[in-house]
This record gives C-alpha cells, structure tokens and sequence, in this order.
C-alpha cells in the first residue's frame, strides 16, 4: 500500500482520482451510444460487433457485486451506468439484423459471463457471507475472468489494423479515455492496495497503450468518396481507390 503523506495527496488519491475515473467510464460507456442508437432505423446487416457491449455489462455487473463486498461507492456509481447502458446496447443489437452466427456466439457469451456474475455473487454473499476475505477473493477473481474477456475484445481490432497497416477503426478519443480512466483506477487501487483494483485496471492502461503505439505506427489514411467503374466506394482510403483506378 502507497502511503500519502499530506493531506493534498490523500484527497487527490480518495476523491479526485476516482472522481475523474467515473466521468472516462461514463465517457467510454457513451462513446457507441449514437451508432448503436441508429440501429433503430435501418435494416441491413448490423455490422458493429456486439462483443464490446455484452462485456461492458457483465463487467460492470461484476464490479458493483464487488463494490458492494468491499464497501465502496466509488466503484459502484461509474458502473451502474455501464450495467444500464450495456443492457440497451444489448437489447438494440439483438433486435437488429445480426448474422446468425454472430447472434448465437453473442448469446452465448451473454450467459456465460452473466453466469459467472451470478456465481460470484452467490459465493460472496450466500456461501461467504460471514468471512470477508473469501467473499472478496471470490468476486476479485471472477472479475478478472471476466476483464480478460473485456480486454480480448479490442484484438479484433488490434489485428485489423496491423493487417491493413491502417489505423482508422481505432477511435483515438476512446482510446484517450481508456488510457486514463485505468490509470486513474490503478493508481486508487495501489494506495488502497487492492489487487483486484489496480492489476486489472493496470492491464487496461497496457492494452490501450498499445491501442496508441498502433495509431502512431500505422496512421490513419485519409478515405473519401468516389465512383470507380460505376461502382459507388465509400470509406475508402486513398491508397486503395487510385489502386482500383
């Protein structure tokens, strides 16, 4: 545990630091509001992975059965946002026009990792009730389970742009707000040395990071509009449509 030694270091580390935390989740959270919402309206085949949203709901599940074992409403408030938000996205992309294979993988995942919530919280407050400890390390680690899940999903990513040395499909804002809501998280985890805090909110700085090095290795190239053979492109980058000219 890191020891502060003002009164200015204690009030950064207990209130600013989690308190700015909240304000990135939240940010995070809302960031596929407005392309997830637009879904409502069309009808051709849904193209956004459904992935992110599911795990940004069971993690958010988890972590408020875990602030509820531990106390704390810091690490409550951020994540009930992500409970209600990760649900509407769930429900908007399973009444959209997904592919068949993609509705069954997500729904599986779905029950899977709500399972494991279900699990922990009835490990921590039925079976462990009376032994904190256990009911702790029980959360904890499903929690971690499930952020490993959480941080596979931006590999589909990760993967896609070291393919097409082309860095579009990471939104930078987002990857900002990852960047510094787990180094937030990690930091308030290292004073109040809480494991199940700080390693996976350090892991979470890590896979950002290298979110970051990617858009720094392979930038993003400019896309525009164009008809090329009486075939109308968008999105193209334009590399690729002088290519096809």
């Amino acid at each position: 545990m890191i020891e502060c030694t003002s009164q200015a270091c204690e009030i950064v580390t207990e209130t600013v630091f989690p308190l700015l935390g909240c304000f990135t989740a939240y940010f995070i959270f809302l960031s596929p509001f407005k392309e997830i919402h637009s879904l409502r309206s069309k009808n051709e085949v849904c193209k956004i992975n459904p992935f992110p949203s599911i795990m940004i709901f069971c993690n958010c599940l988890c972590q408020d059965l875990y602030s509820f074992v531990i106390h704390n409403h810091w690490t409550f408030w951020p994540n009930v946002g992500g409970i209600i938000l990760g649900q509407y996205y769930i429900m908007i992309l399973f009444s959209s026009n997904l592919k068949p294979k993609d509705f069954n993988i997500s729904l599986i995942t779905l029950l899977v990792f709500t399972l494991l919530d279900i699990c922990g919280g009835a490990l921590s407050f039925i079976l462990f009730k009376n032994n904190y400890d256990a009911a702790k390390n029980s959360m904890g680690i499903i929690g971690i389970i499930i952020l490993c899940g959480v941080y596979v999903s931006p590999l589909t990513t990760v993967f896609e742009v070291i393919k097409t040395k082309n860095s579009n499909s990471i939104n930078f804002l987002t990857t900002v707000a990852l960047t510094l809501n787990g180094a937030f998280w990690l930091t308030y985890g290292l004073f109040f040395n809480d494991f199940y805090i700080w390693f996976p909110n350090g892991l979470g700085v890590i896979s950002a990071l290298l979110q970051f090095l990617l858009f720094f290795i392979y930038p993003r190239k400019a896309t525009e509009e164009k008809l090329i053979n009486g075939i109308k492109l968008e999105n193209v980058s334009v590399d690729t449509a002088m290519t096809l000219q």
